[in-house]
């Protein structure tokens, strides 16, 4: 019995050494993913919505999209050569 109370002195006693030796709490950055930044390390904008452009697919932020007949596209050539198609079809 006695020896369990040394062993559980002894962790005690360690856990709070541990404890006051351990660096002062300095306070954290939150997650990259909870922050709500527009700008990212790079200086690219990381918020926003993303759209699919009609002609090649691919993705761009909402504010840089061109409009035509309610569609983004990435380019004046890809509205224009999307213009051109429909266009022709008619």
């Amino acid at each position: 019995m006695q020896i369990l109370f040394l062993i559980a002195s002894i962790v005690l006693v360690f856990m709070v050494v541990r404890l006051m030796l351990k660096t002062p709490d300095v306070p954290r950055p939150e997650h990259p993913s909870k922050r709500r930044q527009t700008m990212s390390d790079h200086g690219y904008k990381t918020s926003g919505k993303m759209l699919r452009c009609h002609y090649c697919g691919l993705h761009i932020p909402e504010e840089e999209s061109l409009q035509a007949e309610g569609r983004p596209f990435c380019s004046d050539a890809h509205r224009d050569l999307f213009l051109t198609q429909e266009s022709t079809r008619e």
